[in-house]
């Protein structure tokens, strides 16, 4: 494994970089950031001790367990460097923005500080590439016969999103030509898990039109504990069972994901820029060969920079469209994402809220156990951050977890419904709060009570309609099940990652519990003397922040398609 960091220092000029540091750093107060495989290289090929005066080492699982050194020099935690009289913090990680992102998110780094990372580009490097994004440009220009965009993405694109947008722009000759053919334009949705799907109104929008082909892959996902989730069978399970044609996208005997290409797609739709790198299907290569289009997974509400960390942002930045839930979020997605062109951003609204206006399927009414409907319903959806080192740091159910179990087994008088967030298993196994055994121990408890039951596949829509309430400690959730009207219980805790804008509106119209002995008689208020004092707020904020066109968010998105692509 060394290897792969002796590369990647070998190809950043990881010495050139050094020295320059060396030299504009004497006898300035230098912080490292990362102690990790990469960093141990580095202490042993460069000697850095004594090229640089590093007075500490920082790294974000010290913040939970800190040892007095590391490899000789002191160390700190994240949240100690605002108190600490340095000069400059250097990152001795691959993907700096996330580190960035996370002592942004958490208040921990004075802007005013300069910093470095391993993989800054020289001027060398910039020339190079610059050079190469006028060969695209010549035939983008070749391509297109505009000038405009090809002068405009000359100077605010990077080499590979002109290269995309060069692409995309045969793709869609290709597309085009294939429509007036006759042909079936053929679309590809990636699953990674059914509980984060988020495209059937889309999907079935277009199988109204017999001119489309669909087909769904499924692909495994891999946390940040890099533990590899294979969900495949459970998703062709479910989709089977919706008449939906899917593959499994994983190649196991190779033990890496299959070939996109292979599926002949025209169209593209990820569910989202997470899993995309680690199944080596980012749109910086499916541009190629299809026009790639996507929408955030989870509506967002969080006051999260973790879209301008490398992911998200190479993801965006190369696709060919990408949908915004509402006008709010486009310029959202803008700004995170430091998105240079803008026009690949649409506003169409969140197509999971299609499901709203649609029947409910009647195996998710049999999941409540009162079927009379006599009962106040609940849901309890806990969030998968239970770690505290670091990312969103949201949930409560290591805290919570005995507690509402116990509630729900009290309190007779409602039904309650567990629907965990889908990584929240992995999460307890990876933390140790609990083995997997254990979990499935928890989720059959809820399932065996008279008036409880669990949840834990796709679809969870008709769960909202079905219900009274929701209590949650999430993020997505709070926006979709908003849209419903209903009364949302929000569980908080000090590390929480704060709101964006549009999330402090909608928490207007959310009761917020100080305790948990406040929520039996908050339940006793809202559900069973009816009193929502919260329910016109509500109204109010859904009508003026949402975006809900009058035919449906899907009609909307494959109406832009069929424009685009020239369909009439």
């Amino acid at each position: 494994m060394r290897n792969v960091y002796s590369a990647f220092l070998k190809e950043n000029n990881f010495s050139q970089k050094l020295a320059l540091w060396q030299k504009k750093y004497k006898n300035k107060k230098v912080i490292m950031y990362g102690c990790g495989l990469l960093f141990d290289e580095i202490v042993e090929k460069y000697d850095i001790k004594n090229k640089l005066n590093i007075i500490a080492v920082c790294d974000v699982k010290y913040e939970s367990d800190k040892p007095d050194s590391y490899l000789g020099f002191e160390t700190v935690k994240p949240s100690e460097l605002k108190n600490i009289d340095y000069d400059v913090l250097i990152f001795t990680v691959f993907d700096h923005l996330t580190c960035l992102n996370y002592l942004n998110t958490f208040d921990f780094f004075d802007e005013n500080k300069s910093y470095h990372h391993i993989d800054e580009v020289s001027l060398k490097n910039k020339i190079i590439t610059f050079g190469r994004k006028l060969g695209v440009a010549k035939h983008y220009f070749k391509e297109t016969n505009n000038l405009i965009n090809t002068i405009k993405y000359i100077f605010s694109c990077s080499y590979t999103e002109y290269n995309s947008k060069y692409n995309y722009a045969k793709i869609l000759k290709r597309v085009i030509e294939k429509v007036k053919r006759g042909e079936k334009i053929k679309i590809l949705f990636i699953v990674e898990s059914n509980q984060k799907w988020g495209w059937q109104s889309v999907y079935d929008e277009f199988k109204k039109d017999d001119r489309f082909e669909e087909l769904l892959v499924t692909l495994p996902l891999t946390t940040r504990f890099k533990d590899r989730i294979y969900p495949q069978k459970e998703d062709i399970e479910f989709f089977s069972k919706l008449n939906m044609p899917i593959v499994d996208g994983f190649d196991y005997k190779k033990s890496y994901s299959k070939d996109l290409k292979e599926y002949n797609p025209d169209i593209i739709f990820y569910t989202h820029p997470w899993f995309v790198y680690a199944n080596k299907i980012p749109p910086t290569l499916t541009s190629s060969y299809a026009l790639t289009c996507a929408i955030s997974y989870g509506f967002n509400v969080a006051e999260s920079r973790v879209w301008s960390t490398t992911t998200p942002k190479n993801f965006c930045c190369n696709l060919w469209t990408m949908f915004a839930e509402s006008v709010w979020h486009k310029s959202f997605y803008e700004q995170g994402t430091n998105l240079k062109n803008k026009d690949i951003l649409y506003v169409t609204g969140y197509p999971k809220m299609d499901a709203y206006s649609q029947p409910v399927e009647k195996e998710i009414n049999k999941l409540w156990k009162d079927d009379e409907h006599i009962k106040p319903r609940i849901i309890y959806a806990p969030h998968h951050s239970i770690e505290r080192d670091g990312g969103f740091c949201a949930s409560n159910f290591i805290e919570h977890s005995k507690f509402f179990l116990e509630f729900a087994q009290n309190h007779p008088e409602y039904e309650f419904l567990i629907k965990p967030h889908p990584v929240l298993k992995s999460k307890c196994v990876a933390t140790g709060f609990m083995t997997e055994d254990e979990y499935e121990e928890y989720i059959e408890k809820w399932r065996n009570l008279p008036n409880g039951n669990a949840y834990t596949l796709g679809n969870y829509y008709d769960l909202f309609k079905t219900s009274d309430l929701l209590i949650t400690d999430c993020f997505s959730f709070l926006g979709e099940y908003f849209v419903s009207g209903k009364p949302i219980v929000l569980l908080q805790n000090q590390a929480r990652i704060p709101f964006n804008k549009f999330g402090d509106n909608l928490a207007r119209g959310m009761y917020k519990p100080k305790t948990l002995d406040e929520i039996e008689n908050l339940f006793k208020t809202v559900l069973l003397e009816k009193n929502d004092n919260l329910k016109e707020v509500r109204d109010k904020i859904i009508e003026q922040n949402f975006y809900l066109p009058e035919q449906g968010v899907a009609n909307h998105i494959v109406s832009y398609i069929k424009e685009q692509i020239n369909m009439k």
